[in-house]
């Protein structure tokens, strides 16, 4: 069986192509990462070009609406049966509002819970910094969202008279010697402080001391090195809301 994984989010748009077997992993295919920009549809169109459809797609997203309607006319040509728009993921939601629960924090959870077999603390940081708690028994327990590093960097830029604009970098050091040095010592070196301390925290909280923390997002970079989360065990996830839309998808 092929099947297709959207995970449409604020800034980028990610599609991967599986063949899925009764009794075997998924077994990846192709990839494509657009800007979740108008034009998408005509994007993965040209992607997708003359191959054949895929059997069935399932879509994580976070985007707009009107960016939502042109992904759904675009997978129409490129699978051949059900698109799910909105799947489950799952999850019972321990929060007060769980309508309101990003989709992707959901379906990135579900997916650690494959990964770890066990209580997990998902870290995503991308155009939000987001920290989530996930008990074994399913159980999405909610989390934190903080700007991501871009957002950190324009956020300096616009809200400041003087202060200039400036490009976010991993693995900075602390000590900036000029004002785009420190600014960017700012930025990365306060991303990992906040990641740190949001973990610590939420474990605690959640009542998941010792969890393994999984971490995922496209700039993920700004946390690997040094290790930033204390002794905990860490598990890097590239396709992690990818694997979620896997694991939640019915039973053939």
């Amino acid at each position: 069986m092929s099947f297709l994984t959207v995970d449409l989010g604020n800034s980028r748009c990610k599609l991967r192509r599986w063949t899925l077997a009764p009794g075997r992993a998924p077994l990846l295919r192709a990839e494509a990462d657009f800007p979740s920009a108008p034009g998408l549809g005509a994007r993965i169109v040209e992607w997708w070009g003359s191959g054949a459809p895929a059997d069935a797609a399932a879509v994580c997203s976070v985007a707009a609406e009107s960016l939502e309607a042109e992904l759904a006319r675009a997978l129409r040509a490129a699978v051949a049966g059900p698109v799910d728009l909105r799947p489950e993921a799952g999850l019972a939601i321990a929060c007060r509002e769980p309508s309101e629960v990003g989709r992707d924090r959901l379906f990135g959870a579900r997916a650690a819970l494959e990964l770890t077999r066990g209580d997990a603390i998902v870290v995503s940081v991308g155009t939000a910094l987001t920290v989530d708690a996930v008990r074994a028994d399913r159980t999405f327990l909610g989390g934190a969202i903080a700007p991501g590093p871009e957002l950190l960097a324009r956020a300096l830029a616009s809200g400041t008279a003087r202060l200039p604009s400036i490009e976010a970098r991993a693995g900075v050091p602390a000590l900036g010697v000029d004002t785009p040095g420190a600014l960017r010592s700012g930025v990365a070196v306060g991303l990992r402080g906040a990641a740190r301390e949001l973990v610590l925290r939420v474990g605690e909280e959640a009542s998941l001391p010792g969890a393994t923390v999984v971490l995922t997002g496209g700039a993920r970079d700004f946390l690997l090195q040094p290790r930033p989360f204390h002794d905990a065990e860490v598990l890097v996830e590239r396709d992690l809301v990818h694997l979620g839309l896997l694991a939640a998808r019915p039973a053939p």
